[in-house]
């Protein structure tokens, strides 16, 4: 047999020895770390030890009560993370076809595109592929992009955090930001108030994302630029379920993107209120990552989204 060319040459590294670096960067011990691999201390010391000698650089400082990772050996266990994730994705997908699906795509998205956007581009995608498997989570963008690069959704549609480096992503943005609104429940004391001010609404409950999410950020920043700057009552919420019920009894508000307002108050189940935030939302965004090869399925269902109006 002939030698591998010199470039792949420092590609020799076993399946064992990545289910190692998984469960050491998780446990931080040697002798937990090959129990979770199911083989012996000893023999999990010398797979260790022949990567290192193979990459000529030591990946975990022996401490007395563990493991530690060295610069080094962080970068191994993210790529030993993300090979595992690629097999998990690859076990689901050969899951899928073996019960009759013809393929899967796993979608992340925030709040804002799903009423219109994501519905619109998935239904018409469903009518045409009724085989293929769409799985769709909703979240705030701190979280789904990680969740893409780590390999856990095929595309997201968000938008970009400040400290995220984008260079691994495709992006398709969308023409226009979000409008976002205040939101309350029918009959809400301010319901049909002309002349509301955001100063009105100061001591209420409110309801927001999460602290670090893109759209709690924008939030706070719009509430100090029109001078509300006392501490505020909050409820931190990423879910629209938690949203709605907590409004439906009680006299608090919300802060939501515009369509998902629109859809909530078409059924009769949440009022506008007459106040505008002096606020202006990053684009959304349809990200892709360029380190994985896309599936027949995700390109098509891509195609439906980026045909979309919203696109």
């Amino acid at each position: 047999m002939s030698e591998l060319p010199e470039k792949f040459a420092t590609l020799k590294i076993s399946s064992r020895q990545i289910a190692l670096l998984n469960a050491l960067g998780e446990l931080g011990n040697l002798r937990k770390a090959a129990l979770a691999i199911h083989t012996t201390q000893p023999a999990a010391s010398l797979l260790l030890q022949q990567l290192e000698e193979r990459l000529g650089v030591q990946l975990f400082e022996r401490l007395p009560r563990g493991m530690q990772p060295t610069l080094f050996g962080d970068v191994m266990i993210r790529y030993a993370q993300g090979a595992l994730h690629e097999f998990e994705y690859a076990e689901a997908q050969i899951a899928e076809l073996a019960r009759g699906a013809a393929g899967m795509v796993r979608i992340g998205t925030v709040m804002g595109p799903v009423p219109t956007v994501l519905t619109r581009g998935v239904l018409a995608f469903k009518a045409q592929h009724p085989k293929v498997r769409v799985a769709i989570e909703v979240g705030t963008s701190d979280t789904l992009l990680p969740a893409l690069i780590r390999g856990d959704f095929d595309l997201v549609l968000g938008r970009l955090p400040d400290q995220l480096d984008s260079q691994g992503l495709d992006i398709q943005l969308f023409e226009q930001g979000e409008r976002m609104r205040i939101i309350a429940r029918p009959g809400h004391p301010l319901a049909n108030r002309p002349n509301t001010r955001l100063a009105d609404l100061a001591p209420l409950t409110w309801i927001l994302h999460p602290i670090d999410s893109p759209m709690r950020r924008q939030v706070e920043n719009a509430l100090k630029a029109a001078q509300l700057i006392q501490p505020l009552d909050i409820i931190e919420t990423s879910s629209i379920l938690a949203t709605t019920a907590m409004l439906e009894s009680s006299d608090m508000i919300a802060v939501v993107p515009n369509d998902v307002a629109e859809h909530y108050a078409r059924y009769g189940m949440i009022t506008v209120l007459a106040v505008e935030l002096p606020l202006a939302m990053a684009n959304l965004g349809l990200l892709t990552s360029k380190a994985r090869p896309m599936s027949a399925a995700v390109k098509g269902l891509l195609g439906y989204l980026t045909n979309n109006d919203g696109l």
